[in-house]
């Protein structure tokens, strides 16, 4: 019978007690159960109260007198000086959206 190095008997050791201890741990772990789609839309879906208090801060602070300064600039850029009349299709357009927005 040919002799087996020491070496070899504790490296096949190491690795039957690796596995053993893989397979018990992967046992006695908790398996995470799949979620149904129901799950997954409730836990995606927040009412319109939830959404603007995580978009509203705790408390809002005030604006410096730089920003304020920049606010106001950005407004008058954004504003026409002298806005054009409205066409009569235009007038005709915005009243048909008027109605189609407007709940009745």
């Amino acid at each position: 019978m040919p002799k087996i190095n020491k070496n070899i008997i504790i490296g096949i050791s190491i690795a039957v007690v690796l596995l053993f201890g893989i397979i018990i741990s992967l046992a006695l772990l908790p398996k995470e159960k799949p979620l149904s789609e129901e799950e997954i839309i409730e836990e995606k879906e927040k009412t319109t109260e939830q959404l603007l208090q995580e978009l509203t801060p705790a408390e809002q602070e005030p604006l410096t007198e730089e920003e304020k300064r920049k606010q106001e600039e950005l407004l008058k850029q954004l504003t026409p000086a002298k806005p054009k009349p409205m066409t009569e299709k235009e007038q005709k357009e915005l009243e048909e959206l008027l109605k189609q927005l407007t709940p009745q």
